[in-house]
């Protein structure tokens, strides 16, 4: 594996005047930023263009002519696009499932033998490349772990193949530290009311959005709110009381029959960030990662590059105001789809949310609806939201579950796209995206029953 690494980072070496073309959230704005320190500190000149697609039109309209461009945490889905395009040289690092050609300069997760899906991300094979361009790169390793908890890869609780591997150099250079621990978001930033009160990965019956209950349930477990008048977090608990509070957790869950096996998933390993601040926010990977998703998802996506970057000032601050945006629109975004029933057909879940949800974060929306235990696991679910120029942005998430019994999300919209005018699909097994035009939208789910009634015959 580490010959074409190798050799990558050595065609790169012989070149500059570099664009980096990249995905706007946390794994292909972490994979910017890496191959742009990598190449800043070799002394060459990269401009970073960031887009939510890769489409014909986007690529036309990005000014690449005479660049040298790197395409990463996108590019394998769109090889055909690229093959017959007018570009000087382009390489492509990317682990969405590729098309079937054959071209030069080309890393993909799939192509490895690794899952694209859990045991490696754009951010950690771009990490990888930018090793073999100057080991010094050791230190990037951080930024890239935060990619792949971006994309969601510790999901079984732990990280696994090329991600387990950037995690161990990363804990080497001594700037990751790992343990398990209690995996609720917020461990770090939020004081411990606030940590309960705000859970939505899972919710926690009578305590998500209950103020009141989170105070009584964290006295009566003896866990102490203040320090000195300032607020705790989770991580300000020294081991005993971090212990009672998870035994406490786990025996209100289990006296609310919660599902024992969403308990178990409560603990697992979780990502420290060690050069930043005690307090940041960004000290914790999945925070990182929620932070970048919400700058590049609200069209700021070089406020996140320049926090990737270094920048823990300026940008900090602007990108923080962007966090706090997000999770208003995705706590919105979820109280729209409480308000409204999803539809629900043999094989699958969907909502429109037309011009409720924005286009992009309707895929968030979609997984939430799992994590809040709103609908059966049983069936993966397709959001729709208006995109622009007259187009639906199509979301599709399953569960790691239905992807083990075969399901391929990718796959499923890929032939469901096949016959629609102007429609692009790509992605993974769990969760994937499509553009359709937003006359075609009944067209489409025929066809979609259609592909899924297909699959359950194979």
């Amino acid at each position: 594996m580490r010959k074409q690494f190798s050799a990558l980072a050595k065609e790169i070496l012989k070149r500059d005047n570099f664009a980096i073309v990249s995905h706007y959230d946390a794994d292909g704005l972490t994979s910017a930023a890496i191959i742009a320190k990598s190449l800043q500190r070799e002394g060459k000149t990269a401009e970073i263009k960031i887009v939510k697609q890769l489409y014909p039109e986007t690529l036309a309209n990005l000014d690449l002519e005479n660049k040298n461009v790197i395409f990463t945490d996108l590019g394998s889905g769109q090889i055909s696009i690229l093959k017959n395009s007018n570009l000087k040289w382009f390489c492509i690092i990317d682990h969405h499932q590729p098309e079937p050609i054959n071209i030069p300069n080309h890393i993909n997760a799939h192509l490895l033998g690794y899952s694209g899906n859990y045991e490696a991300s754009a951010s950690t094979l771009c990490f990888l490349l930018a090793k073999e361009i100057n080991p010094s790169n050791a230190d990037l390793a951080d930024i890239a772990i935060v990619g792949c908890l971006g994309d969601m890869q510790d999901s079984f609780g732990r990280l696994h193949g090329i991600n387990r591997k950037v995690l161990h150099y990363g804990i080497t250079a001594k700037v990751l530290q790992l343990k398990r621990d209690l995996r609720l978001y917020g461990r770090i930033s939020r004081p411990l009311v606030q940590f309960l009160m705000y859970a939505s990965n899972p919710f926690l019956p009578e305590l998500t959005a209950n103020e009141t209950n989170c105070i009584k349930f964290l006295e009566s477990a003896g866990i102490p709110l203040k320090n000195n008048g300032e607020w705790l977090s989770y991580e300000d608990l020294n081991e005993e009381q971090k212990k009672k509070l998870v035994t406490a957790l786990v025996l209100h869950l289990a006296k609310k029959k919660f599902p024992e096996w969403k308990i178990k998933q409560l603990i697992g390993e979780v990502y420290t960030l060690c050069k930043e601040h005690k307090k940041s926010i960004l000290r914790d990977g999945k925070e990182f990662a929620t932070l970048c998703n919400a700058c590049g998802r609200h069209n700021n996506a070089e406020i996140a590059l320049h926090v990737c970057l270094g920048d823990r000032a300026k940008y900090y601050e602007k990108a923080l105001n962007l966090l706090q945006k997000h999770r208003k629109m995705l706590r919105e975004a979820l109280q729209y789809l409480q308000q409204y029933p999803l539809q629900e057909g043999k094989y699958f879940y969907y909502f429109d949310a037309a011009d409720n949800i924005n286009d992009s974060i309707v895929g968030i929306a979609a997984g939430m609806l799992y994590s809040s235990m709103l609908l059966n696991p049983n069936k993966p679910i397709f959001g729709f939201a208006y995109a622009e120029d007259g187009y639906y942005k199509i979301s599709a998430r399953a569960t790691a579950e239905l992807v083990a019994s075969g399901l391929n999300l990718a796959e499923i919209l890929k032939i469901a796209c096949r016959n629609l005018e102007n429609s692009q699909a790509g992605g993974h097994s769990i969760a994937a995206g499509a553009r359709i035009m937003q006359k075609d939208k009944e067209k489409f789910l025929q066809c979609l029953n259609t592909a899924f009634r297909n699959f359950v015959k194979s």
